[in-house]
């Protein structure tokens, strides 16, 4: 009977011990599992591997957004065929197309 009563007393300690460090245990968990998916990830490539590299930077031509100002790489441009104007988002071009609307009904 004397040690049901100290199982019992230790479990209840253990009980609130564990309820007090369980946020602490769970973030240790996160931490773990972010270094064992980057481990693994290491683990996959070889060192000559070309797909750890970052893409290598080129020479691509930069083009001005006609409507914001911003300068963007060629390929990623929306460019209008009729005028060759170019644009850095559709966003862009609508407020650029609603501004010369804008001009047409104030002449």
């Amino acid at each position: 009977m004397k040690y049901l009563i100290i199982l019992i007393i230790l479990s209840f300690c253990f009980a609130l011990l564990y309820l007090r460090l369980r946020p602490y245990i769970a973030t240790a968990r996160r931490i773990l599992d972010v270094f064992r998916e980057a481990r693994r990830l290491n683990v996959n490539l070889k060192p000559n591997d070309t797909q750890a590299r970052p893409p290598a930077a080129t020479n691509e031509r930069l083009v001005h957004c006609a409507a914001c100002g911003a300068w963007l790489p060629a390929s990623r441009a929306l460019v209008l065929r009729a005028t060759n104007t170019v644009y850095c988002s559709p966003d862009c071009l609508e407020r650029a197309a609603g501004q010369a609307e804008n001009r047409k009904t104030a002449n």
